[in-house]
């Protein structure tokens, strides 16, 4: 293998890691929220409000 293809193998590696820690953070986000909601800390109309705001955020983001 050359070292071309040991990046490439590398870099790919390193995408599925940060892939996994995304999905692993949204499980551990998700499962707060719904605590939080159970507990009658927050209400979820509170948490789509904020969900709504952040992926408003992201697109106009992608426009940029």
């Amino acid at each position: 293998m050359d070292e071309v293809d040991r990046d490439e193998a590398e870099a790919e590696e390193y995408d599925e890691q940060i892939e996994q820690m995304i999905i692993d953070n949204g499980v551990l986000l998700h499962t707060l929220a719904s605590l939080l909601v159970r507990k009658g800390v927050l209400k979820q109309e509170e948490i789509d409000t904020e969900m709504d705001r952040l992926y408003e955020e992201m697109d106009s983001l992608d426009e940029e």
